[in-house]
């Protein structure tokens, strides 16, 4: 199953499920880093869970706990592709260029990026 485009909004109240393994609406609101009316975060689960299907929703007592169904990595695979489809037109090396000029990496991000591409690289040797 192809995972379906979230916005940004979505993409915030995602990030608390995965945080937390599973919310309410209640517990979702209190979590947010900026101010979101509850019943905006109401209907915006109500729509990632029914039309959407990346959650699943379970009644406890009269509120609904909501669950992620994608994972985070999922999700960041399907935005990375998207953004390499459409934004670089599939220039991979603008898209990676992009995210190092922003300058918001560790020494520990460095290593794992290095290691990746000496792993990618020895794949392409014969």
């Amino acid at each position: 199953m192809k995972t379906p485009r979230l916005t940004r909004c979505e993409l915030e109240l995602m990030d608390v499920l995965w945080q937390k393994g599973a919310a309410t609406v209640q517990e979702v609101c209190d979590e947010l880093q900026r101010p979101l009316a509850y019943t905006t975060v109401m209907t915006t689960l109500s729509i990632l869970h029914s039309k959407k299907n990346v959650l699943k929703r379970a009644k406890r007592g009269r509120a609904h706990v909501y669950q992620p169904l994608v994972s985070r990595d999922e999700v960041s695979r399907a935005v990375l592709s998207d953004l390499r489809d459409v934004l670089f037109a599939d220039q991979l090396p603008m898209l990676v260029l992009g995210l190092l000029e922003d300058g918001r990496f560790s020494q520990e991000d460095v290593r794992a990026l290095k290691a990746a591409i000496r792993k990618v690289d020895q794949q392409g040797e014969p």
